[in-house]
């Protein structure tokens, strides 16, 4: 009989204790500490709540192990990980200035969304900062740190980011930039009308789990195997705002229209049809196993019947004149299989992800926006956006196609 006990939250003057909702094979309590950061970290109740607190407790129950929270500042909790007095801290971004060789992050539990910051009628800064405005940010912070490397002229003396709307409002500076999550919690502090304010995206930055060198060594697979659990967990926390969403699928929208236009969709989708359409679920999986392992060899019919599509082609130059914001273009049919992309696609059945199952099977003018995606190897945040494609009689689909976007370049129009 498995054993489950209740998740226990114990409040004291520096230390919230937690211990997993299943110990089934982990005796080893992991040791990670946190400071008060809201939404991200905060007291509820006197319970240790937040949008990261409640991801991180989830991957941790999900892998079964025991752990232990405790507050502190980030600065000692960052020496104390350094030290090996602690396992991990989280949720923590990466410094600006590249990630620290004693340890690794894990996936992004949560997203900050960095935003400029301005008076109403004062206009608006671009991703570069306009020479010769003077800007500030919370003194330490990584914003600052990102605006030093922009060769801004900072004053950094703010110490929160309720004292970076006073100077804004006093005229000491032309913009701030901050979190976007903080702003809603300082222009209350402030007193200050958030209609007087204008706010423009500027980046992403992912909050993490910072696990130390020493622990990583002791336990590997563990990062791997955290990191396995993290979009489940995280899905809340990595979705587009409204403001967001409108912007993208407009972006979307404008390379679904281009494809549409093609006199090969329509012909194309039907000759795949005809193939795919008369085979089995398992014949198709096989074809798919076989795509994955051959995905480099461009002899493999199964890989060339995609790349040397035409409109693999025109998809590639749809990209290519987006200027980096249109980051993925595949279609495929109404039984899942890929018929063209740029680049080439992963595998070649679709019907087991999202992509497919929340377009397709719900008929014409569907549109799927799924979560932002980070990638670690590159840094970049992107957003899948899946549309149903019509057949030529009513209420018919013929397949589907989804646009993959650098969500950052797309909002800030770079």
């Amino acid at each position: 009989m498995r054993l489950v006990t209740m998740a226990r939250r114990l409040l004291t003057v520096a230390t919230v204790l937690v211990g997993s909702a299943a110990q089934t094979h982990a005796t080893e309590v992991i040791r990670v500490l946190t400071n008060i950061a809201p939404p991200y970290q905060e007291m509820v109740g006197g319970n240790l709540d937040g949008t990261s607190t409640r991801a991180f407790n989830c991957v941790m129950d999900r892998m079964n192990h025991r752990y232990q929270v405790a507050l502190a500042p980030w600065l000692r909790a960052r020496e104390q990980v350094r030290m090996g007095l602690a396992d991990g801290v989280f949720s923590i971004a990466p410094d600006i200035d590249g990630d620290s060789p004693e340890g690794k992050f894990s996936l992004p539990l949560a997203l900050e969304r960095w935003v400029w910051v301005t008076s109403v009628g004062g206009g608006t800064l671009p991703v570069e900062v306009r020479p010769g405005l003077p800007v500030a940010a919370v003194l330490g912070s990584n914003q600052l740190k990102f605006l030093a490397a922009q060769e801004a002229i900072t004053d950094g003396s703010a110490r929160s980011a309720t004292q970076l709307l006073r100077m804004l409002a006093g005229g000491r500076v032309a913009a701030v930039l901050m979190d976007e999550a903080e702003l809603r919690f300082a222009w209350k502090e402030a007193n200050i009308n958030p209609a007087y304010l204008k706010v423009t995206f500027q980046r992403y930055m992912p909050l993490g789990v910072y696990f130390s060198k020493t622990f990583l060594a002791a336990h590997p697979g563990f990062l791997e195997r955290f990191n396995a659990k993290v979009p489940h967990c995280a899905a809340a926390n990595m979705s587009l705002t409204a403001g967001e969403r409108r912007i993208a699928i407009e972006a979307a929208q404008q390379v679904r229209d281009q494809v549409l236009a093609s006199p090969l969709l329509i012909s194309s989708l039907q000759a795949s049809w005809a193939i795919d359409g008369a085979k089995s679920v398992q014949q198709i999986m096989d074809e798919d196993h076989r795509f994955q392992k051959n995905r480099a060899n461009p002899n493999e019919p199964l890989v060339s019947s995609v790349v040397d599509h035409p409109l693999s082609d025109a998809f590639t130059r749809i990209r290519r004149e987006s200027g980096g914001a249109v980051s993925e273009i595949l279609l495929f049919n109404a039984a899942g299989v890929a018929v063209a992309s740029s680049p080439l696609s992963t595998d070649l059945w679709q019907a087991d992800e999202r992509k497919f199952s929340m377009t397709v099977p719900n008929g014409p003018d569907t549109v799927f926006v799924d979560n932002i995606a980070f990638d670690q190897s590159t840094s970049q945040f992107s957003v899948q956006i899946s549309f149903t494609i019509p057949g030529t009689k009513p209420g018919t689909v013929i397949g589907g196609l989804t646009v993959g976007l650098n969500i950052e370049k797309t909002l800030t129009g770079s």
